[in-house]
């Protein structure tokens, strides 16, 4: 399983509750990009942005680029005037969302791992940045390249705890973390293939103190890992995410390569394995991050939870039943095992309350081989509602402000008209080693995309 990092800030903001730690989307003031595809829904939309529209969307430039030692496909975070985003140079940085400046960077480690693609990673976690009562600061929490989980002073870079979670050999922080009542949720997984028991912690936001722990692959086995981030249904408490594939073990995964639900203590309540004519071959992970969405079927509002497979295909599941197995599934590429090949299906969905946004890597599209896409499904039944034939795969996730989306193909980043698919905006990279990688963020009139060359960039009005 090759892994590719997947998948920030501000002084002066205090607790709005004394001596209560609150939720991320709790923190952010309107139009602000607090966590990984921006809530815990994990819709990847921002319904506040006002000024970034289908009108604006063309004309749309570059304001600034900073330069960090190596790539960066992290999401970067927006809280309040301040951008967050890990490199794989190792370092977190905080700088100004209105002029790129730098506020400060911590180093949070590097995994050097023979394992890994590429051998040395950095920081590949997206940052959740949360207001609570920790020393009287906004808290960015992230997972570090050196397999701790850290919590950080926003105004300062400085570290106010760490907890380790991947520290072992093969280990590593893929996932994003869910802050949810007082607590986090991280996932656990493998820099390479299967090389450790996959898994899930709970955190005591305030302190770091491991609460509970779901270990996903059976006891004196290894796989599993859960390298996309959790979803929340903040309605119920419960908690939606993918696991990888199964890996050495005598016995049966039936975690593996699941969606799997879980309470706040990460008891599971239910889960659904991909049945074994749905795997190519034994890397079918689901490394996509769930999208929590509402779907009427035959007249009845489903709740569901949706996201692709790296066999190609999306997978939609009513949230009250995931044991059934989905409602509808919708083939987006062709599959395969290598997402940096252009050959599988990493990339999370965006759902802005009426589209179904859904990037996927090699496919055809009206009889024309494409190397990447973006598609509108219908959420009722993932019927294609239209299809852009794009140059390059897309491995980031898709995200959306009313009537635009935004994705990242190759050396290129778009803006796409969601009524129609019209591509409104492109912006070409020419730099050695140009990759969008990671997903858009659209906050207070800004874009802000992370690259692989190793540079963070802009885009306003």
């Amino acid at each position: 399983m090759r892994k590719l990092g997947r998948s920030l800030a501000v002084a002066g903001f205090l607790v709005a509750l004394a001596g209560a730690p609150l939720s991320a989307a709790q923190a952010q003031t309107p139009g602000d990009w607090p966590t990984y595809l921006s809530n815990n829904a994990r819709t990847g939309s921002n319904s506040t942005e006002a000024v970034v529209t289908p009108a604006s969307a063309p004309g749309l430039r570059q304001v600034w680029v900073r330069a960090a030692g190596n790539a960066v496909s992290a999401e970067p975070i927006q809280v309040n005037g301040v951008v967050y985003y890990g490199s794989w140079d190792g370092n977190e940085y905080a700088v100004r969302a209105a002029t790129g400046t730098k506020l400060w960077a911590t180093f949070l480690g590097q995994r050097t791992d023979t394992a890994c693609n590429p051998p040395t990673i950095g920081v590949a976690s997206t940052a959740t940045v949360g207001t609570m009562t920790v020393n009287g600061t906004l808290t960015v929490f992230v997972g570090g390249g050196d397999g701790n989980f850290y919590a950080l002073n926003a105004s300062t870079g400085a570290v106010i705890w760490k907890t380790p979670l991947a520290t072992q050999l093969h280990g590593f922080l893929w996932s994003s973390p869910l802050f949810y009542r007082g607590s986090i949720y991280e996932g656990i997984a493998s820099c390479g293939n299967s090389g450790v028991p996959g898994g899930i912690a709970q955190l005591s936001a305030v302190s770091g103190k491991i609460q509970h722990t779901l270990i996903t692959a059976p006891s004196g086995c290894l796989g599993a890992s859960v390298w996309s981030s959790p979803a929340v249904d903040t309605a119920t408490g419960e908690i939606y995410f993918g696991t990888g594939n199964a890996g050495t073990c005598t016995s049966a995964e039936p975690l593996a390569m699941a969606v799997v639900e879980t309470d706040r203590s990460l008891n599971v309540l239910s889960s659904w394995q991909l049945p074994a004519d749905q795997q190519p071959n034994k890397d079918s992970d689901f490394g996509a991050t769930p999208t929590l969405f509402t779907a009427r079927i035959s007249g009845v509002v489903h709740k569901m939870v949706g996201l692709q497979n790296k066999n190609g295909v999306f997978y939609a599941l009513d949230r009250t039943a995931i044991s059934d197995g989905p409602l509808w599934q919708q083939r987006i590429a062709v599959g395969g095992n290598c997402p940096q090949c252009g050959t599988t299906d990493i990339s999370p969905s965006a759902w802005d309350g009426h589209n179904l946004l859904v990037g996927g890597e090699r496919t055809t599209i009206g009889g024309v081989t494409c190397a990447g896409s973006i598609q509108e499904l219908q959420p009722s039944t993932g019927n294609v509602a239209w299809a852009d034939c794009l140059p390059s795969p897309v491995l980031g996730a898709v995200t959306a402000v009313p009537g635009v989306a935004f994705v990242g193909a190759g050396s290129t980043a778009y803006a796409v008209g969601t009524s129609t698919g019209a591509i409104l905006w492109r912006h070409k990279d020419t730099h050695s080693g140009s990759n969008f990688w990671g997903a858009a963020t659209i906050s207070n009139g800004h874009v802000y995309f992370g690259n692989q060359d190793g540079r963070l960039y802009a885009f306003g009005t």
